[in-house]
């Protein structure tokens, strides 16, 4: 028997995954969080095998996102994690990953992929849903750091890119055409499944590629 809690501050998404758990034999669900608060206090009075939650959850004591699951990690080892959240780019995804998530899980996906996916996590196997098989495979994995996937010219990019260095300076810097610097800079957005200059400063930031942040 896999014991499950569940959380999210929607009262209606906790009633939906509580009402499809309980087709599934083998699967107890042990309580339900709608914050990490409560989340927390659950898991320090019940033993729990897999916990479901949400990625975003304000106003707990332990906050959401990324620290919220780091913590869950470094707290409490033995308990698998399965993130379900509305959160599908790959830049997320590879961090959430990253953190030691084995599983996530989009509120987009039907719902009869979440027995599977907690089975999964339990026992420390990934689960690809439908929401992540056009991603790249670093975000399903969660491997490997921007200098493996890039080429010398396209990290430097990059990077000045993070930094806010317009395409034509660079280009000027470098020697080259700005059609190739942009080219440069889109080919290395691709492979890191970035779409976006928010995204790509986020991403610099996390793996140290701006002055400063190392």
């Amino acid at each position: 028997m896999i014991r499950v809690l569940i959380a999210d501050d929607h009262p209606i998404v906790l009633s939906g995954l509580r009402q499809e758990l309980s087709r599934h034999a083998g699967i107890e669900m042990i309580g339900m969080a709608r914050n990490s608060t409560e989340l927390v206090r659950l898991l320090d009075a019940v033993p729990c095998d897999v916990v479901v939650t949400d990625y975003s959850m304000p106003d707990g004591e332990h906050g959401d996102g990324i620290a919220m699951l780091e913590m869950l990690r470094q707290r409490y080892p033995d308990t698998r994690l399965v993130v379900f959240t509305m959160i599908e780019n790959a830049l997320s995804i590879r961090n959430i990953r990253s953190a030691g998530v084995a599983v996530v899980l989009s509120k987009t996906d039907p719902l009869h992929h979440l027995a599977p996916a907690i089975r999964a996590a339990f026992s420390d196997l990934t689960y690809i849903p439908p929401s992540l098989h056009e991603l790249p495979d670093t975000a399903v994995t969660g491997e490997g750091g921007p200098e493996t996937r890039l080429s010398q010219r396209e990290l430097e990019v990059l990077r000045k890119c993070a930094a806010g260095i317009s395409l034509v300076e660079i280009a000027r810097q470098a020697n080259r055409s700005r059609k190739t610097i942009s080219v440069q800079k889109n080919m290395a957005m691709k492979k890191l499944g970035l779409s976006t200059g928010y995204e790509l400063c986020q991403y610099a930031i996390a793996h140290g590629l701006l002055p400063g942040r190392q």
